[in-house]
């Protein structure tokens, strides 16, 4: 193929790089970085990955065979005709022209199998293929959701909050931002340039209607930053908590960030310098107006002498509560994933508190229960200086809705990435009997 390629070739390379591991975002980024900003390529991207078990349970049907045995390159053409044929009504005649075309170059032997199966899925009224009924098995199909993920949400918050997760995540997403409020012009400034609204979890978040790529000036600038409001919300939470304030697994930095922008002390730690790349950039020191302060270390050997009023581990998990954003997370994790961090959570938590003088906040991205009320028991079972905190005593009012028993439990249909979180509190001063 000559000159620069289409954009369904764009979308196709770059599920290409998703299916190597890379992470669905920053893939995006790498095309956009290479060709400019496509809002038809992150839109097919995302909802490909969003709708994959849907669209290959139309594709078995239309072609009368499983994807297991279809060629992988033709089955991800399929995917993408099909999701613009099914979600974005594109017009037929274009959508099958150029795939079959892309299967030519691509896997020359399945190009007219790519064009029968195309051909019949834009003569077909692909609603009436999804499953009927309501059942597990029916609604995993048309949410696109793992079935043994649907069953787990539904024992863990009963099946209307499960199926109302599952659904969320289907949604649009779009990114957040904080908007410093170091500079009393920039929210106004962001709020007549884009569309936006105001997050009802968190102060100083904006809700974005499209991509933060026509924010670059301002990022760079340190008039606002990109985080997720679910993310913001945990480190108001232990901001409330009150300085000094160690985050423990920092990394990308985010937290630290709204943390000192709230006029915090934070120490910003991590196993990882170059993930706390982000923190150490030109925008993240004009954001705070100065160099943040980032250590370097192990977090289950953390290198401090000192300890610190507040201590946040935001552990690294599964992360099942920001499918919404990165859907590809549903399609690559299993039982053995989710088992693989409750032992390094354990770890964490443990000397966080080893650190804490008075309050830490304990909080994942993930909604299932091993790496969260699991963890924290199992601790808390081997010191007995700490016990549970109710958590809205540091939440926002927006937040109090999604706090049960004292936990946190934000999930996706508030319109956040889902963390569950939890507060901790030293009931015995260090060297008490």
């Amino acid at each position: 193929m000559s000159g620069l390629p289409t954009e369904r070739e764009r979308a196709l390379e770059v599920l290409a790089r998703v299916e190597r591991s890379t992470y669905a975002l920053f893939a995006l980024e790498g095309d956009a970085a290479r060709f400019g900003a496509s809002n038809f390529v992150r839109t097919v991207v995302l909802g490909v990955l969003r709708w994959r078990s849907r669209l290959d349970y139309a594709i078995e049907r239309l072609a009368r065979r499983p994807v297991g045995g279809i060629d992988s390159s033709a089955l991800e053409i399929l995917r993408c005709a099909i999701y613009e044929l099914m979600e974005m009504r594109s017009p037929a005649y274009a959508v099958v022209s150029e795939a079959v075309e892309s299967a030519g170059r691509r896997v020359p032997r399945a190009r007219s199998f790519c064009n029968a199966v195309l051909r019949a899925a834009a003569a077909a009224n692909l609603a009436t293929i999804l499953p009927d009924g309501d059942s597990l098995e029916a609604m995993a199909v048309k949410t696109a959701h793992p079935e043994w993920l649907l069953k787990r949400w539904t024992e863990s918050f009963g099946r209307p909050r499960a199926m109302a997760i599952a659904r969320a995540n289907q949604r649009l997403s779009y990114p957040d931002i904080v908007v410093n409020t170091r500079s009393a012009a920039a929210r106004g400034e962001i709020e007549e340039r884009l569309e936006t609204s105001r997050s009802t979890l968190v102060d100083h978040v904006l809700k974005l209607r499209e991509s933060t790529a026509s924010l670059t000036d301002l990022i760079e600038a340190g008039l606002v930053w990109p985080m997720d409001e679910g993310s913001a919300l945990v480190a108001s939470m232990a901001s409330s908590a009150g300085g000094p304030i160690l985050d423990l697994a920092a990394a990308p930095g985010g937290k630290s960030l709204y943390m000192a922008m709230r006029g915090e002390d934070v120490t910003s730690h991590d196993i990882s310098l170059r993930r706390l790349q982000p923190l150490r950039s030109a925008g993240a020191t004009a954001f705070l107006g100065h160099a943040p302060r980032i250590v370097v270390g192990d977090g289950r050997f953390p290198p401090f002498r000192k300890s610190f009023r507040t201590v946040l581990v935001d552990a690294p998990c599964s992360a099942t509560g920001t499918i919404r954003k990165s859907p590809e997370i549903k399609w690559r994790i299993d039982m053995e994933t989710i088992g693989r961090f409750p032992a390094l959570q354990h770890d964490l938590l443990s000397s966080a508190l080893a650190l804490t003088d008075e309050v830490c906040i304990y909080a994942t991205c993930s909604l299932e229960g091993e790496e969260n009320d699991a963890v924290v028991t199992s601790v808390l079972e081997g010191n007995t200086d700490f016990q549970r905190d109710d958590i809205a005593r540091y939440a926002t009012a927006g937040a109090l809705q999604w706090i049960d028993d004292g936990v946190l439990q934000l999930t996706p249909e508030s319109g956040a990435d889902g963390f569950t979180a939890f507060a901790l509190r030293r009931v015995r001063s260090r060297g008490s009997q």
